[in-house]
């Protein structure tokens, strides 16, 4: 077998889905996991070559997993709302398309998404999403505005506590505006129940002195932030630089694929998949938020009159449907380019015009 560098295969990989290759896509994707079993962006190509392959059970199991790890990941929320549309639990694609929204909520085609599903609950789709707390408080993040997006999000935990993506985008805001304190105290409580939580680990990461009291504990976290993204155990700097660091760093032997599909590994359901702390569930479940029977309150939308005045400037003051682009799985210009477009034959079967 030949050497590739891990980064170029999972690019290849993205081409066979755009190309429709998907046993393929598997079988490369699967390979890669049983070297690398925590790998971020090998879950998400297999997540989408599964959605595309319409194998919505196993794109369920990959994309919980992956929520496991990254609680706010675009993609997986995007193809959880795509299955659940497709499966006619209109809840539970609402409440992930909305995730997706406050993920990136400039998304022409996520605001498209919304509307029509917000149309199919109300019976008139409405002219805009409105912007909600939890989308404006990445905004603030993004503009390092972090009073203020530590004030909107604990607006939105105390609606809903269990909101991991929330609690996660506060830690990282405690984090970069300086509370260590309090970064460190709410990284401990997701760890509990999410050990292999990504920005917590890396987070731990940054926080703990280079002392030997605490280098133990700091081993643990850069050791499960290397399963997750083997690039950073060559960064240089900091945890959050990873991608900095050249391709050619991670190699693994390329699958010579002759149509064989590729097993998973014996204990994929267990030790070599993201899941929950031991004894708090069964490792490799989905979270207690992911998977309740009662569908999670409706993210509350931001009053107009209390959105700042660069945004209403940018056009959310206005009452007018977003352009509609070709794709759902487009990313924002800003945005790495992760996500490959949505399959023309789930488009056409959700209804949507995306």
């Amino acid at each position: 077998m030949a050497k590739v560098s891990l980064r170029i295969y999972n690019r290849e990989i993205e081409r066979l889905i755009e190309q429709g290759n998907l046993d393929e896509a598997i079988a490369h994707c699967r390979h890669i996991l049983r070297t690398f079993p925590k790998h971020l962006e090998t879950y998400r190509l297999l997540g989408k070559a599964y959605l595309e392959a319409r194998r919505y059970n196993e794109a369920v199991d990959v994309f919980g997993r992956l929520l496991m790890a990254v609680p706010d990941d675009f993609v997986a929320h995007v193809g959880l709302s795509i299955i659940r549309d497709e499966e006619n639990k209109l809840d539970d694609a609402l409440w992930h398309m909305e995730r997706a929204f406050e993920v990136q909520p400039s998304n022409a085609a996520i605001q498209g998404e919304l509307q029509r599903l917000y149309g199919r609950r109300d019976g008139v789709e409405p002219s805009k999403v409105r912007m909600t707390r939890g989308a404006l408080a990445r905004i603030y993040v993004q503009g390092e505005l972090y009073p203020q997006a530590i004030a909107e999000i604990r607006s939105v935990l105390a609606e809903d506590s269990q909101r991991a993506d929330m609690q996660v985008l506060l830690a990282l805001s405690y984090f970069k505006s300086g509370q260590k304190s309090d970064a460190s105290d709410l990284c401990n409580q997701l760890l509990k129940r999410y050990p292999y939580c990504f920005e917590a680990n890396r987070i731990m990461v940054e926080l703990l002195p280079a002392t030997a009291s605490s280098a133990e504990n700091t081993q643990t976290y850069r050791m499960r932030v290397g399963e997750l993204d083997p690039y950073a155990n060559f960064v240089k700097g900091s945890m959050f630089q990873s991608n900095e660091v050249p391709d050619a760093s991670v190699n693994l032997e390329r699958l010579e694929y002759t149509g064989q599909e590729v097993p998973m590994a014996q204990d994929w359901g267990s030790t070599l998949g993201i899941g929950t702390a031991p004894g708090s569930a069964a490792v490799g479940a989905q979270p207690d938020w992911f998977t309740s029977e009662k569908p999670a309150p409706p993210a509350e939308p931001k009053p107009e009159s209390e959105i700042p005045d660069f945004l209403r400037a940018a056009g959310w003051g206005e009452s007018k449907t977003p352009e509609q682009p070709s794709s759902i799985f487009d990313e924002e210009p800003a945005a790495s380019d992760l996500v490959p477009c949505r399959p023309a034959r789930l488009a056409q079967g959700s209804g949507s015009g995306g």
